[in-house]
């Protein structure tokens, strides 16, 4: 290891060295490479890095990436908070650096420091540092952008570290930033939207600082895209208890669907954002939500006669999502349209894209499957089965036999929703063959569909509504497992 560590020093040593130095960085890189874990880690620990960092500074793009990979190898196997401790000014000088990758190399082992509790502190009292990475978010490179807005949401849902975030002179920056342009000023309302949804304490102290109420002012520019991005960022924050409490109570709730009155061209780009927002909040609340919103959950339904496969497939995923909780079904069957928009969307399978009819077909599923099954919701389950056509088994058989996997597990997928209910398992019983089809292992060739078809039989299984030759039969499959294969026996005759 001596004469090792000595080969090292000698190679650091010769950086100095301005012709030399693109060879002896190579020679390093592949040398660090080839070492061991733990005699990396030795040898890292006692180098000396400045001159590699000093390498740089430099417009040599080859040298520079070079020492950008020499610097990962030999930082990533320091211990956390190490690197920070020895090299963090140098680190800080490399995210004001022109060049995306060395910025990208700073910001990745900044980040891999704080996993450590003590780094945590020790950056959060860092001014120009968090200054330098939060300059990153108006980097070219998306890489850059990711990296750096990891860093700030780690900091930011920690009290020092939102404490300092925001203090008087980070708020400066921060909003000298974002005048930079729509984008950057984008990727920090999507960090503080990030902050929030996860930290009340964070939260408090966003809105204290005013990041709150200029975020839902932008709302009211003129800049379309920019409505659509901050109504998407905002969705995500009413899923949280504090944040649809102050968007409830601020009004913010009023103000996006305020967008829905104006410009035709404004009502379209940002309708199925608003949609997708009010579907997340009332999956939580969806009672809450319809009381007060009504209207949003008659446009909803309205949507599923429209020849706009966007919003008509929105508008699918969101009935879904809501119907998949015991209180959004029954948020669902307080509004009269339900029946019509189960007939609705059945009456329209056969005529939609594939991509469509799997998305209709899995919000039938959601409407259709229980996670409790008490009687109130079994009932309205048995009755939202009857909507689907005169014989919704046929229709529902229709994708469970088909020849495409993608629709055929659709199918399977509703099958196993009513093979979890006593009525549904009744249906199967009474459809002719269809028990027959279940346990034909001879049929299914795709690994998702045996397997879909396995849960379905696990579930009979487990019934009391089947004789008792076919329990034993279902159960001697469960036995067996997804994917046996019986053996077949050859018989030789003697041929004369």
């Amino acid at each position: 290891m001596a004469s090792n560590q000595d080969w090292f020093n000698a190679k650091i040593a010769s950086l100095l060295q301005e012709d030399l130095r693109i060879s002896t960085l190579s020679e390093l890189k592949d040398h660090l490479a080839s070492l061991p874990q733990e005699d990396a880690s030795r040898i890292s620990n006692i180098l000396q890095l400045a001159l590699v960092f000093d390498c740089l500074n430099d417009n040599n793009t080859e040298q520079v990436d070079l020492a950008c990979d020499v610097l990962s190898l030999c930082l990533s196997n320091l211990t956390l908070g190490e690197s920070t401790n020895r090299y963090g000014n140098a680190l800080e000088r490399a995210l004001i650096h022109p060049y995306s990758a060395v910025k990208l190399m700073a910001l990745k082992e900044i980040k891999r420091s704080l996993l450590n509790e003590e780094v945590i502190y020790a950056i959060s009292t860092k001014t120009e540092l968090i200054m330098n990475i939060i300059s990153c978010l108006k980097d070219d490179d998306l890489a850059v952008v990711s990296e750096a807005s990891a860093i700030l949401f780690t900091l930011g849902i920690t009290i020092p570290g939102i404490n300092k975030i925001t203090s008087s002179e980070i708020l400066v920056c921060l909003d000298s930033t974002m005048q930079t342009n729509e984008i950057t000023r984008l990727r920090i309302f999507e960090v503080i939207i990030n902050i929030s949804t996860q930290s009340d304490y964070s939260f408090k102290k966003l809105i204290d600082a005013k990041y709150m109420e200029k975020i839902i002012c932008d709302l009211q520019n003129d800049d379309i895209l920019l409505k659509m991005n901050i109504v998407e960022m905002l969705s995500e924050l009413g899923q949280s208890e504090h944040g649809y409490v102050y968007l409830d109570k601020s009004r913010s709730l009023d103000k996006i669907i305020s967008i829905l009155t104006e410009d035709n061209l404004t009502m379209q780009l940002c309708e199925p954002g608003i949609l997708k927002f009010f579907g997340h909040i009332a999956y939580k609340r969806p009672m809450e939500v319809m009381n007060q919103y009504d209207m949003l959950f008659n446009r909803l339904f309205m949507h599923l006669s429209c020849d706009d496969m966007t919003i008509f497939g929105i508008s699918l995923d969101i009935i879904g999502h809501i119907g998949k909780t015991a209180e959004g079904k029954i948020a669902l069957q307080s509004i009269d349209k339900i029946e019509t928009a189960i007939k609705t969307v059945s009456s329209r399978l056969s005529s939609i894209p594939t991509d469509i009819k799997i998305r209709a077909l899995s919000c039938l599923e959601s409407l259709l499957r229980v996670t409790d099954n008490n009687n109130e919701i079994t009932s309205l389950t048995h009755e939202w089965y009857s909507f689907i056509g005169a014989n919704p088994m046929d229709v529902i058989l229709r994708y469970a036999k088909n020849p495409f996997s993608e629709l055929r597990l659709s199918g399977l997928g509703i099958l196993n929703a009513l093979a979890n209910q006593t009525w549904g398992q009744e249906a199967i019983k009474n459809s002719a063959g269809l028990v027959e089809f279940l346990l034909d292992r001879n049929i299914e060739s795709i690994k998702e569909c045996k397997e879909s078809k396995y849960e379905i039989i696990k579930l009979l299984s487990q019934s009391i509504i089947f004789d008792e030759n076919t329990l034993e039969r279902l159960q001697n499959f469960v036995k067996e497992g997804p994917f046996y294969v019986q053996a077949l026996t050859e018989v030789a005759i003697e041929g004369n």
